[in-house]
């Protein structure tokens, strides 16, 4: 018993002892103001901007330190094999840092203020996502830099104005060449997305408001009899065969944007709101046909021969490929036509020949008008 108590007090102290060591070894640091939590910043830009850049330290500085932070373009690389990214550092001549020497006062614990400025936006190509790695290469200082918040990758958050198509009333859109093309007619992975905006939710029995899809096989929709009209449903969810129907527990607003979208890898389908996984259900595996023309076929605005969309889509596409919430989030805007696995992209801009919307990626899956399409102009990317 002695021996048993003379151990539990050795083991006591052993971990008193290893925690004032731990304690014993902590040092106070500087960062880059922002970065303790998450080594990225994002900067909205309507056109020419300017944000400041600061540096801070755990306790207060014994004297002024001098700290020098630098635009470092050869760091992207590195931080998207990391993270799953592809950001591109913007054109030469495009950015600029200035006063990227900062000091911190005596007794003091944040810096001076550095400035990055975006100077134009001329070169900048849509679909791209660009980021500007800000790290801090000196200080003269007795704190060490924390290495994990050196560095602040900032993403520049680029607003487009645009037009989007207007399908209150009747008006829908239907994709004729879906129901034959080998394109869309075993798809083993899948992302259907778009934009949307409503005016109003379907008020009528059976209160389904028609988003993108084949119904009874794979449909984005608002409402149903079985939920609340403005409840986002992939309705049918067809897999090899079987269907996985999903709603969403969100409820949606009227009169704001979203982005939504399904997402299939071959084993689960997923639903997300603006790039954040909101439900999923697992499957049996198999492909996903939309080589059905139940009820004239794919259609973006209606379904069932009615249930219709009152609202605005845009940026709709069909990809053959799982997009990842990365992904889904950097593209809400726009994505380069020619991408790999990419099917089918309406951009919905404004832009239509004879009542048809092109696909831009020139597979020739056009987006048919059931009349005269009417533009909403003056709509800003991201909302």
């Amino acid at each position: 018993m002695k021996m048993k108590l003379l151990y539990i007090v050795f083991i006591a102290v052993s971990s008193l002892l290893a925690s004032c060591q731990d304690a014993a070894e902590f040092h106070d640091v500087i960062y880059i103001t922002g970065t303790e939590t998450q080594p990225t910043t994002k900067f909205t830009i309507d056109g020419p901007s300017s944000m400041g850049l600061t540096v801070t330290a755990t306790d207060k500085v014994n004297r002024d330190t001098k700290v020098t932070m630098k635009v470092q373009p050869e760091l992207i690389d590195a931080y998207n094999k990391a993270n799953k990214r592809s950001y591109q550092v913007p054109p030469e001549g495009s950015y600029a840092l200035t006063n990227g020497d900062v000091t911190i006062k005596n007794e003091a614990y944040l810096s001076t203020q550095a400035e990055l400025s975006i100077i134009s936006t001329e070169n900048f190509k849509e679909g791209v996502t660009y980021c500007i790695p800000v790290t801090i290469t000196q200080t003269d200082g007795d704190m060490k830099v924390l290495e994990a918040s050196r560095t602040d990758y900032i993403v520049i958050n680029r607003v487009l104005t645009t037009k989007v198509v207007n399908l209150a009333g009747s008006t829908y859109f239907t994709v004729p060449t879906f129901a034959t093309s080998s394109d869309v007619a075993a798809l083993s992975a899948l992302t259907m997305e778009c934009k949307i905006y409503v005016n109003s939710f379907a008020n009528y029995n059976p209160y389904i408001s028609s988003v993108m899809g084949i119904e009874e096989n794979f449909l984005l929709r608002f409402g149903d009899v079985s939920c609340d009209p403005n409840q986002l449903q992939m309705a049918g969810g067809k897999v090899g065969g079987k269907k996985y129907p999903m709603t969403t527990e969100t409820h949606f607003s009227t009169g704001q944007w979203y982005h939504i979208a399904v997402v299939y890898n071959g084993n689960a389908l997923t639903l997300y709101i603006n790039g954040k996984k909101e439900t999923y259900a697992t499957t049996s595996g198999g492909a996903i046909n939309f080589n059905d023309n139940y009820m004239d076929g794919f259609h973006i605005g209606r379904s069932e021969r009615g249930r219709y969309l009152n609202g605005y889509i845009s940026e709709a596409r069909v990809w053959n490929k799982a997009l990842t919430p990365n992904q889904l989030q950097e593209n809400v805007c726009y994505v380069d036509p020619t991408s790999d696995g990419l099917v089918a992209y309406w951009r919905f801009n404004g832009e239509a020949k004879d009542g048809t919307v092109s696909d831009l990626t020139g597979h020739g899956h056009d987006a048919v008008a059931s009349g005269t399409i009417s533009w909403v102009e003056g709509m800003k990317c991201p909302f």
